[in-house]
């Protein structure tokens, strides 16, 4: 399977810790014995900047942390595994010595190491391995965040005899010059820095490079090898292979702080170690980070290498598996950004209430901040008018414009203002107080019902439901649906803005009045949601209860054992009290696009219900337009809960049916042959009719099995073969003319042979038994998810049932013997 895969993959991954020999060391020169010395130079840490815009951005400041101290102290020393106490035979250098091959050069030879005449050189060092960090991948295994190794152009530097700074320095600055005509770029070192670095740390390379990959590497290494005092140097590195698909959900690592430059500590990092910065890099920052390994390296006091070896192997991160669907994901994306547009997309699993899709547009490739970002590059991003930071599908904050009608309409009859039969006279406009609230038409509807309202996204019904009900009421039923909370994805998703008596006497010095009841009972006004929120209120609308949402559908540790699986089909909210009224706003979503205002979103292949929006929105001299569709699909039996927000450009003309509901359509037309997999399932053991070659013989036969019901029998019938008990057959010429065929629905069909196909084997019962081994959904069973190679085991989805029974009482037993004191 995908995921086991890759974890395999990983574990093997650590095994090129063991080319990290080369990060400890040089190789020794063929000219004169040499050192193995380096730190690098410190990254300089992008720095954080705030994000005046429409929406938010994720957070980009790095947290910098300086380890350029004298002592040389380092990240990572609380995390590095516990030492073992060196046995007899390593304190006496008489152990083997790992001699292991790197792009560089080729084996180590500690009795060519050299010495300088003060005799400086003795260190015993235990340096530490960066583990490989675990991947982020999609539903079906598709990965979205891996580790893969890389390289570092390194400077390695001899130990002289009699060492001279000069003489140090012009090494340093000849390979510098060397590393220059290899790979087209120059380094800045002060000769003070090649110094430093020789005086303390001349037994470690010196990187020059941020990042080589593995291809280039592979096409420089010949040349490296025959410059003396330069080498390839292996590290671990994070990659994006989908580049900018889900960044904003997935991430990005930064580093946790630069390499020490002062002398050699106990525990020193190979390389610099990362750490999650954004996305769910972040949030399950300790999961996918892995456990260091140990390097050791022991040198006499004439700087003879007498113990190389690698003590501790690196244990990879664990696995975050999410519920997206990356090819759904894709083709969200794709189709979202046509034309440049800039928008959101989320599709929920509104029964399981997992995250399929969840897509902003434009986004960014989080491969840009590794190993880390230019201020150019940065200042590129965060100052690009399209906002490609900003994670509009759970970030941005909106007005939901008329698809917050579904819950003024729900509202209304739940606090019983109104039925469904209920007739509201809808003029083209409505007068309250000095202000005028018009229709999106000028056309006055006269006297429908809340169904009709409901299609024809009619405000002026609206208005009037609001004015009934009060902006506290209304605002109540947007907090039952999810608004103005966080939905508690491990996520930094915004809550939103659901206005309050509080809230609008802090804020405008008043209370609540009669015009912003209108406004909010089309969803305008003080009002803001995000997409993702819009869509888990067309899940409640769908279900009768929200979901608790889920992006996690499995945590794995380094061994691909499932650590955590939330608990499916968990119910975040019940909403009985509006039973009854949201079976009629169903109604009116449904009539939306069969007759309505969405009918763009109309699908091939099932019934789908939406509901448009419109909204102005941005600063009012840029003149913009919102336009959203949301819903849920199939109507009958609700499976997928959906939206699509459409940012206009300044000055653009669009509607929510005309806009949006045209990229819903499209969507769920290329999702077809998977959705339709899931809604309509394949049904076992079910017959199949095969065609069988009608001749006269087979005719007759089924004329007889008639028990001498009147038949057309074909007038070529050979002499005797028809006879059913001395009737006559009847000619096709003789049958009524007006007779139709509507009884035949009442014929039993009879498979051929006059006997039907066995039944395959029937599943065997679940076991409840403790000691029974845990079994796994399989296709057709309620839990089982398509898709997913490794199924979750029963025994981890244990949860509450969404309509639950009510607990009865235990029934008396009889004859149970009563407990008497002697």
């Amino acid at each position: 399977m995908k995921i086991k895969v890759l974890i395999r993959s990983l574990v093997l991954l650590a095994g090129l810790a063991a080319w990290t020999a080369d990060t400890a060391w040089g190789q020794a020169s063929t000219r004169r014995p040499s050192s193995r010395g380096g730190a690098v130079a410190g990254r300089a840490a992008v720095e954080q900047r705030g994000e005046d815009d429409a929406v938010e951005t994720v957070d980009l400041g790095d947290k910098k942390k300086d380890s350029d101290t004298a002592s040389g102290e380092q990240e990572g020393v609380a995390a590095a595994p516990e030492m073992p106490r060196e046995t007899e035979k390593e304190q006496n250098g008489l152990d083997s010595l790992s001699l292991i091959p790197s792009l560089g050069g080729g084996r180590l030879d500690a009795a060519r190491e050299a010495h300088t005449s003060t005799r400086p050189s003795a260190r015993t060092m235990a340096l530490l391995i960066p583990a490989p960090r675990g991947p982020i991948l999609d539903r079906n295994g598709e990965p979205l965040a891996v580790t893969s190794v890389a390289y570092q152009l390194a400077l390695r530097f001899e130990i002289f005899e009699n060492p001279d700074r000069s003489r140090v320095v012009e090494f340093g600055r000849n390979c510098l010059e060397q590393a220059k005509k290899i790979a087209g770029k120059a380094w800045s070192f002060s000769d003070e820095q090649l110094w430093k670095h020789y005086e303390h740390r001349r037994w470690l390379p010196l990187p020059l490079t941020n990042v080589i990959r593995a291809e280039e590497a592979e096409k420089l290494k010949d040349k490296v090898k025959s410059v003396r005092g330069l080498q390839l140097l292996p590290i671990y590195i994070r990659s994006y292979p989908e580049k900018e698909i889900a960044g904003h959900i997935i991430g990005y690592v930064g580093s946790k702080g630069k390499l020490p430059t002062g002398p050699i500590n106990h525990m020193d990092p190979l390389w610099e170690q990362v750490e999650g910065r954004a996305g769910l890099e972040k949030e399950f920052n300790k999961n996918l980070t892995g456990t260091p390994g140990v390097w050791r390296l022991m040198f006499d006091e004439d700087g003879n290498k007498i113990l190389d070896e690698l003590q501790i192997r690196p244990k990879p991160g664990g696995a975050v598996v999410t519920t997206l669907n990356l090819k759904w994901q894709k083709d969200a994306e794709r189709i979202l950004s046509r034309g440049k547009r800039r928008g959101a997309m989320v599709v929920l699993d509104c029964v399981t209430g997992e995250v399929l899709v969840m897509a902003s547009t434009p986004s960014y490739d989080p491969n840009m901040f590794i190993p880390n970002i230019s201020q150019k590059d940065y200042d590129a991003l965060r100052n690009d008018p399209a906002g490609p930071l900003g994670a509009r599908a759970f970030q941005g904050r909106y007005p939901p414009a008329s698809t917050f009608k579904v819950l003024t309409v729900a509202s209304a009859l739940r606090n019983n203002k109104i039925t469904e039969n209920t007739l509201v006279y809808c003029p083209a406009s409505v007068t309250i107080g000095n202000h005028v609230f018009k229709n999106w038409s000028k056309t006055p509807l006269g006297d429908i019902n809340c169904v009709r309202a409901l299609a024809m996204s009619n405000n002026p019904f609206m208005y009037q439901m609001g004015l009934k009900l009060g902006a506290e009421a209304l605002m109540d039923t947007a907090r039952a649906f999810g608004l103005g909370e966080r939905t508690g994805l491990p996520i930094p998703d915004d809550p939103g803005l659901v206005p309050t008596s509080d809230y609008m006497i802090r804020n405008y010095k008043r209370d609540f009045m009669s015009g912003d009841a209108a406004n909010l009972s089309i969803g305008q006004g003080t009002l803001l949601v995000t997409p993702l929120q819009v869509a888990h209120m067309m899940s409640g609308v769908a279900n009768g209860y929200l979901p608790r949402l889920q992006l996690i559908k499995q945590i794995q540790d380094g061994n691909a054992n499932v650590v955590y699986a939330p608990k499916p089909q968990e119910v975040q909210r019940p909403l009985p009290a509006y039973e009854r009224a949201l079976s009629s706003v169903r109604k009116g979503m449904r009539e939306v696009v069969e007759a309505g205002t969405g009918g763009r979103a109309r699908l091939s292949y099932a019934s789908i219900a939406g509901k448009s929006g419109t909204a102005q929105w941005g600063p009012e001299r840029e003149d913009k337009r919102l336009a959203w569709f949301a819903g849920f699909m199939p109507c009958d039996n609700p499976r997928f809960a959906y939206v699509v927000l459409y940012e206009g450009r300044a000055h653009e003309r669009l509607g929510g049916g005309a806009a949006a509901a045209p990229i819903v359509k499209e969507f769920f037309e290329t999702e077809k042959k998977d959705i339709k997999a899931i809604i309509d399932p394949p049904k076992d053991d079910i017959p199949v009719a095969e065609p069988v070659e009608e001749t006269p013989e087979t005719a007759a036969a089924a004329l007889r099995e008639r028990s001498g019901a009147p038949a057309v029998v074909p007038d070529n019938l050979p002499p005797g073969l028809y006879d059913p008990e001395g009737m006559e057959p009847i000619k096709a010429d003789e049958i009524p003319a007006d007779l139709d065929d509507s009884s035949d629905a009442e014929i039993k069909a009879t498979p051929v042979g006059g006997s039907s196909r066995p039944a395959g084997p029937s599943a065997p019962p679940l076991s409840e038994e403790p000691s029974a081994a845990p079994l796994t959904p399989r296709r057709g069973d309620s839990d089982y998810i398509p898709g997913l190679p490794q199924q979750i085991p029963r025994h981890l989805n244990r949860s509450t049932s969404v309509n639950t029974p009510a607990p009865q009482s235990p029934l008396p037993e009889d004859d149970i013997p009563m407990a008497e004191p002697l």
